[in-house]
């Protein structure tokens, strides 16, 4: 089990120096085609297009987990195999990324670049970003840092942790648990993204992904409130209203999940996010999430990315060291 907590640091040091690095063979770009090429032949299936999509998560599931773990077994000698564990993991989350590419939203901010920083932000939310203004623009860069630190890093790991757990304890290689928890998480997210949109095309479906996607992800949405909180209260943002934010407005938001981690930061930076937002299918009319008076600003945003890669780091440690101990005191107390 050591070996399983020390490769998730291994992994999240190495995303930290690297990235997650856009090559061809990346394994969430081939899901990705996996998706897009099994999506035509079922959706000729003579069944409700509800179990259409069912089938095609249940399909795209079987097949990466199937394949991941022949592999491991394949890569018999325990470096080769520590090295396949090591790679999934890494290219399972994006922690410095999702910072990163609002680096450029920021810089455009600060320049007052709108066109530029409109440009930039597409890149990364679904919304249209040629209609927003310089306070939508924050407003929508502060909400993707947020609620992308769970779904692109906290949850990924912590589905890692909690499958080496069980492995562990039940002495079932911790490591390959490990690597079915964080690659099964990864391809459901890379599922929801791709067919879980409520338009006419994928509105029942993608329903069957979509709302997996909300299931894998309540916990480690949750979750991420205790890391968030440390977090907040080690750089000096205000914490305790980050709570009560919490508290308050984590329901306003459309997702069962992204309310969470949008609520607090709103709170611990005493601005609002959320309002009306412009999709390329209309026009929605969200809540707002807050009730803080000051105006985001991009500084808030800088600041904002410091406390998300924060949180990780300290997630990523308390997941490794659970990792590592539980099974431990499982098994001496059993």
């Amino acid at each position: 089990m050591l070996t399983c907590a020390l490769l998730l640091i291994v992994a999240v040091a190495l995303d930290a120096v690297l990235g997650d690095p856009a090559y061809g063979l990346h394994p969430v770009r081939l899901i990705g085609r996996t998706i897009q090429r099994l999506e035509p032949p079922l959706r000729k299936v003579p069944v409700p297009e509800f179990w259409k999509g069912a089938l095609l998560v249940l399909l795209v599931l079987a097949l990466w987990e199937g394949l991941s773990i022949l592999l491991y077994e394949i890569l018999s000698p325990f470096p080769l195999r520590l090295l396949f564990t090591l790679f999934i993991v890494y290219s399972c989350f994006a922690l410095r990324d999702l910072t990163r590419h609002i680096l450029p939203v920021i810089s455009a901010l600060e320049g007052n670049r709108i066109p530029e920083a409109r440009e930039q932000l597409q890149k990364i939310v679904g919304r249209d970003t040629t209609v927003l203004n310089r306070p939508g623009i924050i407003r929508a860069a502060i909400e993707t840092a947020a609620e992308g630190f769970v779904d692109g890093f906290l949850a990924p790991i912590f589905w890692y942790a909690l499958f080496a757990i069980i492995g562990g304890s039940l002495s079932i290689a911790p490591c390959l648990s490990g690597l079915t928890g964080i690659l099964g998480y990864r391809v459901i997210n890379t599922l929801d993204s791709m067919i879980g949109y409520k338009n006419e095309r994928y509105l029942l479906f993608g329903r069957f992904a979509a709302k997996l996607d909300d299931v894998v992800n309540f916990i480690p949405a949750r979750l991420s409130i205790l890391f968030l909180f440390l977090s907040a209260w080690l750089l000096g943002k205000d914490a305790g209203n980050g709570l009560e934010s919490t508290v308050k407005y984590h329901a306003h938001a459309a997702s069962p999940n992204a309310g969470y981690p949008e609520s607090f930061v709103a709170g611990a930076f005493h601005i609002r996010l959320g309002g009306p937002v412009q999709y390329p299918f209309g026009k929605v009319d969200k809540p707002w999430i807050g009730d803080g008076a000051l105006e985001p600003t991009p500084d808030i945003v800088r600041e904002v990315t410091r406390l998300i890669t924060l949180s990780g780091y300290l997630a990523a440690v308390s997941l490794a060291l659970s990792s590592w101990v539980t099974p431990i005191v499982t098994k001496k107390n059993f």
